[in-house]
């Protein structure tokens, strides 16, 4: 079997630059094994990187389907020639061994799954970022957390486990399988594109797959800043009104149902975390606790709670940038 590389990106040129360093001098799959596709729906001149990286099986190509992750990924699939599709977020850095890993999963277990390889941060990203609370705060408060959530069944005595869901960051699927599918629903975008296609997947008893020997590195630098991290997470919330509101199946989705108005309706523990987000958006609370937390970093204070204010100002930010949202959306319908 060979395999496509398929690298969606929009404006993260230097990230982008070490991803492919990684797959070109990196990893041990031949060549002519593999190729690198490229799609590129942002503003940055890629034209650079056939430069740097002068193979043959490189090509990078413009997004012709709807702007966002679902239709940059398309388009990727659309110039794939083989039969494994290895989807690869632009800061994904792969290891030695990772396609070699993929390949041998796809070609030992026959029938319809996808797979995914193991996300963490590499040991020099965290020398680097863990130098204040906020990088502890995702790495270990968020991110660990949630990556020990996604096993379920270990399938041999080493490393292969079968899990509820995978990583779209690393999910690799045959092309057949793919096309079965449709691809990505282009009318989700920010993360609801990812629960469409494995939903769609489950009702049609697909395995998701994972080998935690089989690893990859975050590269997402530039989201270890407190509020960049947060501006991105408010920025998808006007997404995520407008793509529930067009298909009633997302709202389904807890981001949907934890950010709209109060209901009496409401179960208990959507209540509670409802009213907690109405107390941390209220525009002087959010702003004491940003002040709080920028402050608390300069002095020092317990990690365990600063770890709160983060959490608090997660969920003021993205409820009030929900709210906004829906009520400009619900207005003018």
């Amino acid at each position: 079997m060979k395999i496509s590389i398929l690298i969606p990106t929009k404006n993260r040129l230097p990230i982008l630059r070490e991803t492919l360093h990684n797959i070109y001098f990196v990893n041990k799959l031949p060549k002519e094994d593999f190729e690198v596709i490229v799609s590129n729906d942002g503003d940055d001149d890629l034209s650079i990187l056939s430069e740097e990286f002068p193979f043959k099986n490189l090509k990078i190509v413009k997004n012709t389907h709807n702007h966002g992750a679902a239709g940059n990924r398309n388009n990727a699939a659309d110039y794939a020639q083989y039969e494994i599709l290895q989807f690869l977020d632009d800061d994904i850095l792969i290891t030695e061994n990772f396609l070699e890993k993929v390949i041998y999963w796809h070609e030992l277990i026959e029938g319809k799954i996808i797979f995914s390889g193991y996300i963490t941060y590499s040991e020099a990203l965290k020398k680097t970022v863990l130098k204040n609370s906020f990088a502890k705060y995702r790495l270990v408060y968020i991110y660990d957390d949630w990556q020990n959530k996604r096993y379920n069944r270990l399938l041999n005595n080493d490393s292969l486990y079968e899990t509820s869901m995978v990583v779209m960051a690393t999910l690799s699927i045959s092309k057949k399988l793919f096309y079965t599918f449709n691809g990505f629903n282009e009318d989700y975008i920010f993360g609801l594109e990812d629960w469409d296609f494995f939903e769609r997947l489950k009702k049609e008893h697909i395995r998701f797959l994972i080998d935690t020997k089989c690893i990859c590195y975050h590269n997402e630098l530039d989201y270890f800043i407190l509020d960049n991290w947060i501006n991105r997470e408010k920025r998808g919330m006007y997404d995520v009104v407008i793509n529930c509101n067009n298909n009633k199946i997302a709202q389904n989705h807890p981001t949907w149902y934890t950010n709209t108005p109060l209901k009496k309706s409401d179960p208990k523990d959507v209540k509670l975390l409802k009213l907690k987000k109405i107390f941390c958006s209220f525009p002087p609370v959010y702003n004491f606790i940003h002040f709080l937390a920028i402050y608390g970093e300069k002095i020092k204070l317990p990690d365990s709670f600063l770890f709160r204010l983060y959490n608090a100002l997660w969920l003021g930010a993205t409820y009030r940038s929900f709210r906004e949202a829906y009520k400009e959306i619900f207005n003018n319908n």
